[in-house]
């Protein structure tokens, strides 16, 4: 999403398959900062094209020694750009400038107090003593000439710094909160080395929200889907403060799943936001609908009706796909095409990580497939119909707005 703060503000996150990547993110974002995961390869040409004023890179379930492990690009470490490697990237960077990284040593998973050097700037405020999270198999042997060691766990490596560049490495997870003071950490690292400013407000992101909707939309229609949730909305909200109200045609599709009296209730909210609601009941069409073949795998049955349907997943598939083919229905009832009128949605950051969305990861697997990120959506937005201006925020950000 286009960002109205300035590109000192912005850090790429590399993702290596890290299970904490979504964690690194809500933490970095806490201190202000924004962030965006991308492909852990990407070059530092594209990175300083986009604005990132520094990396972190995750750490991930792989050894270096590996024949398919991840890798960064070649250029990225000696590109001036300051970086933070994390558990697996530590050792990738360590190994880049000549280091070792011991295969199968001596395990460390748990809470453990390690010993790091108060002067070094990610250490800096803080006492010697440090209890930090440490889950790795392997470790740094050999420190790389051009390093040295910043952090010890007993007699294993915990961090390293550059002699000259920014680089810096933990063998820790500072992101969780088991490492007592790896807030502080990381914003060392943010406005310390990286040189961030920390203005990435919500202020600021609304004003982002506002004018992507009206550089997205111009002139043109949206169609804007409130289930009830804050999520839809905070969404529908915005667009009113964004658009003329007759650009904005707001529906509330009853599935049949609602709690009792739920609609009447959404639409007295909306109606206080001086939004115009018209409510749809598909219950019915809901209750009998079935998976689309576009959302479906290769072999899924997609004969049964959600009403003889027991798998959750497929559950979720048939709802979010319902939506879609309802949504069209209603457009065509206002002599309205989806090709003429955008889909609005309340789309989260969250659900999109949790639904394996190429706009969140490239490496992640899908935990559960959202309603708002079904086949059927990803294609209205390869065709640049779908807005989603809550799609760089997380449950509890939408709730402060």
């Amino acid at each position: 999403m286009a960002s109205s703060t300035s590109a000192a503000d912005r850090v790429a996150i590399l993702d290596a398959g890290s299970q904490y990547g979504k964690v690194i993110d809500r933490k970095v974002r806490e201190l202000c900062v924004e962030t965006e995961m991308l492909s852990l390869d990407l070059s530092p040409e594209e990175l300083r094209s986009r604005g990132f004023k520094g990396v972190l890179i995750s750490g991930g379930p792989g050894s270096v020694y590996a024949d398919d492990a991840p890798r960064v690009h070649p250029d990225l470490f000696r590109s001036g750009l300051p970086i933070l490697g994390i558990c697996y990237g530590m050792q990738l960077m360590n190994l880049e400038f000549g280091g070792s990284v011991e295969k199968g040593g001596t395990r460390e998973d748990g809470q453990f107090t390690i010993a790091v050097e108060p002067q070094a700037k990610l250490f800096k405020g803080l006492e010697k003593d440090q209890s930090v999270l440490l889950t790795h198999g392997d470790s740094v042997g050999t420190v790389a000439p051009e390093f040295r060691s910043i952090a010890q766990s007993g007699s294993i490596c915990a961090a390293i710094e550059h002699k000259q560049l920014p680089l810096i490495g933990v063998q820790f997870h500072p992101e969780v909160d088991l490492s007592i003071n790896g807030v502080s950490i990381l914003r060392n690292f943010l406005f310390e080395v990286a040189g961030c400013t920390g203005n990435f407000t919500m202020i600021s992101r609304q004003d982002s929200c506002i004018a992507e909707v009206q550089s997205i939309i111009g002139e043109s229609k949206v169609l804007v889907l409130v289930s009830g949730g804050v999520d839809s909305a905070v969404c529908a909200a915005l667009l009113r403060k964004a658009l003329r109200p007759e650009q904005v045609v707001a529906v509330h599709i009853d599935n049949g799943f609602m709690r009792k009296n739920e609609s009447a209730s959404v639409m007295e909210s909306l109606q206080r936001l001086d939004l115009h609601l018209s409510i749809h009941n598909a219950s019915e069409r809901f209750y009998t609908s079935k998976l689309e073949a576009a959302s479906s795998k290769p072999g899924e049955n997609c004969t049964d009706q959600l009403n003889e349907t027991v798998q959750p997943e497929r559950k979720r598939k048939i709802i979010g796909d319902t939506f879609v083919r309802v949504a069209e229905e209603v457009l065509a009832s206002l002599n309205l095409s989806i090709d003429d009128v955008y889909l609005a949605q309340g789309t989260l950051r969250p659900d999109l990580i949790e639904s394996a969305s190429s706009l969140a990861s490239g490496k992640a697997d899908a935990i559960k497939t959202h309603h708002n990120d079904t086949a059927l959506v990803r294609e209205l937005r390869k065709k640049g119909r779908v807005v989603e201006p809550l799609r760089d925020f997380h449950k509890d950000e939408v709730r402060a707005r």
